[in-house]
């Protein structure tokens, strides 16, 4: 995995502990590094939805169902073992409305939802392609993620220990002392997902029941997901 590193903070501070009669406890050095690193995602999700509304609830699930069933059939025909369908949402609203005082039926409302993990993600335009041209209408997120974050972050945390013994050298040698070994060690890390919003190139979203010319989705940029290291050092002087 590449990283590029493109901020970093670093905070230091000594601490001496003062003696106190004829007890000396052992002093110590604080040291704090940060840095962000960008990585590219290797997982996409994408959630598809589909809508029907009418009087007859039979007639619009089975109108659901089959536009849900007929896309997933045609979508898992293009996924590897290590991709996966399942379903995330179904609801049924009854719609009303109002008159003096009075409430009146007036339709239901069907809600289904999919969501299809990619590990491919140069197959994603073809995936929406193929879901907008068996009729599912409503693209209701995509988002990208890792696979294994935890050996992403400490991959950066390795990089960030560096950085906090290099500076506590640097600082130890400035302040004429020497470190000792470590007393303890706070890391924290996290992948943070909401830096990388998908841009879609389109001039239209029809699907092939729409357009002579099917499915128009092009491309999407993944775009960088950020892994935000950190960790304060502490250690004894010598």
């Amino acid at each position: 995995m590449k990283s590029k590193i493109f901020a970093a903070l670093f905070v230091f501070s000594v601490i001496f502990t003062p003696v106190s009669g004829l007890e000396v406890q052992e002093s110590t050095i604080s040291v704090e590094a940060s840095k962000v690193s960008e990585v590219a995602p290797d997982v996409a999700i994408i959630r598809f939805y589909v809508e029907n509304s009418g009087v007859n609830l039979s007639d619009i699930k089975e109108k659901n169902d089959k536009t849900v069933n007929q896309a997933i059939n045609a979508i898992k025909a293009k996924l590897s073992s290590d991709e996966s369908v399942k379903t995330i949402a179904f609801s049924v609203n009854n719609i009303y409305s109002y008159k003096d005082k009075i409430r009146i039926f007036q339709k239901y409302e069907v809600k289904n939802g999919f969501e299809v993990k990619l590990k491919d993600l140069s197959k994603i335009s073809e995936i929406i392609n193929i879901a907008m041209d068996n009729g599912v209408k409503n693209i209701g997120q995509l988002s990208f993620s890792l696979s294994d974050s935890e050996k992403a972050c400490n991959n950066a945390l390795i990089e960030t220990v560096k950085i906090a013994q290099t500076r506590a050298n640097t600082l130890s040698s400035a302040l004429g002392v020497q470190i000792g070994k470590v007393k303890s060690a706070n890391p924290y890390c996290s992948v943070i997902t909401n830096n990388s919003t998908p841009r879609f190139y389109s001039n239209t979203y029809s699907s092939k029941a729409d357009s002579s010319e099917g499915s128009v989705i092009d491309s999407i940029e993944p775009g960088m997901l950020n892994i935000r290291s950190s960790i304060n050092m502490v250690y004894y002087l010598k």
